[in-house]
């Protein structure tokens, strides 16, 4: 049985100055991210689903590079091996995807699908990892064990937690009672978002490579207008509502301050 196709209407990549992935660095995710990640519940990750001129709003459970999990309400239409269009709706982008149904369950009047992706052509993969981003990088963050961390600030403790896609959030406490937050520095990937407690929007940082010998090294981006600037925010944006249990309350709370 096919799939309905109503007009795909994909809203392009989600960024276009941040996760260029040429094609060796998707054939790299594909391998590393194929384990499932679960979207943060304030996530706003909409999921559709088309098959025989149907379509019904989904509940995307997890994700992973070569797969999703939905939970919608009960049809009799679907069965393993069915190949079926789900279309990923975030913010303002719609990204369309072909799927093939790897197996299904039933429970009151819910069902639960896991989709094996089928990308036929190189950018929805691309658009599809994009989207993949702010999950993984919230949701493997965890604690830095102490004996780790290099306290090297005078009148603050810094705590620190690691993740996956190389994503690092350093936050910086008060040495007084109840250590409150007082500044961060958030690397998601290659990129840097930065806030102190003086100001009211963070402050966004591009990582500059200086070759194979050095890690690299960041530098301010200066484009408040838009652009690059815009999309490092936007993921900042995106990464909050999917941090880990691992990363407290009041620094969730503190980060929020600077997500405008």
């Amino acid at each position: 049985m096919s799939a309905a196709r109503p007009p795909a209407n994909n809203g392009g990549m989600l960024f276009r100055r941040i996760f260029n992935f040429e094609k060796a660095k998707v054939d790299q995710l594909e391998k590393r991210l194929n384990q499932r990640y679960a979207p943060g519940p304030g996530f706003p990750l909409k999921a559709i689903l088309f098959n025989s001129g149907r379509e019904s709003p989904a509940k995307v459970q997890d994700i992973s590079s070569n797969g999703l999990r939905l939970l919608l309400a009960h049809r009799n239409d679907l069965q393993a091996g069915h190949h079926v269009r789900v279309d990923l709706l975030l913010a303002q982008h719609r990204l369309a995807l072909e799927a093939r149904i790897a197996h299904l369950q039933s429970a009151d009047a819910q069902i639960t699908l896991g989709l094996g992706l089928l990308f036929p052509d190189p950018e929805p993969q691309r658009t599809y990892y994009q989207l993949m981003q702010p999950v993984v990088i919230g949701q493997t963050l965890k604690v830095m064990a102490p004996e780790q961390i290099i306290q090297d600030t005078l009148g603050f403790t810094k705590r620190v937690y690691v993740g996956e896609s190389d994503s690092m959030l350093t936050m910086w406490h008060e040495e007084r009672a109840g250590f409150p937050p007082h500044h961060f520095e958030f690397r998601m990937a290659d990129y840097y978002c930065r806030g102190k407690l003086e100001l009211n929007r963070p402050g966004t940082y591009a990582l500059e490579s200086q070759g194979d010998t050095d890690p690299g090294a960041s530098r301010p981006v200066f484009d408040t207008s838009g652009g690059l600037h815009d999309e490092i925010c936007q993921l900042y944006r995106w990464v909050l509502p999917n941090l880990s249990p691992a990363v407290p309350a009041e620094t969730r709370t503190f980060l929020k301050f600077f997500a405008g």
